[in-house]
């Protein structure tokens, strides 16, 4: 038998923190809506509460840091073939909170000129 453990703390309106044995979340936005960044990575959600339609998407995925690959000498002619690895744009913890709190902020906003 799996066990699960699940846990979700109100920190103010429109933001929750999730704890999971896995790890931590926190949400940002109304019901219906929201930005969910936490150990598996960053996902938009949004859909109409009461009506079982909703949509999410993965902005970005976790990152975890991998050993270092092997450097390969010069005397290995595959070396001068392969490409560089592409270089994705990454904001980081701090630049993802920046978005999060500004996604937050505007539905706020949307909630209080609509509300």
């Amino acid at each position: 038998m799996a066990f699960r453990f699940r846990r979700t703390l109100k920190i103010a309106p429109g933001i929750r923190l999730n704890l999971t044995k896995k790890g931590a979340s926190i949400r940002v936005g109304p019901r219906g809506a929201g930005v969910t960044m936490g150990t598996s990575g960053t996902t938009v959600s949004a859909g109409i509460p009461g009506t079982g339609l909703h949509t999410s998407q993965k902005l970005s995925k976790a990152t975890h840091k991998a050993p270092p690959a092997p450097r390969a000498s010069a005397e290995t002619p595959s070396a001068s073939t392969e490409t560089p690895p592409r270089e994705a744009a990454r904001l980081g913890f701090f630049g993802w909170s920046g978005v999060v709190a500004w996604i937050g902020i505007g539905l706020w906003l949307i909630g209080r000129v609509f509300g």
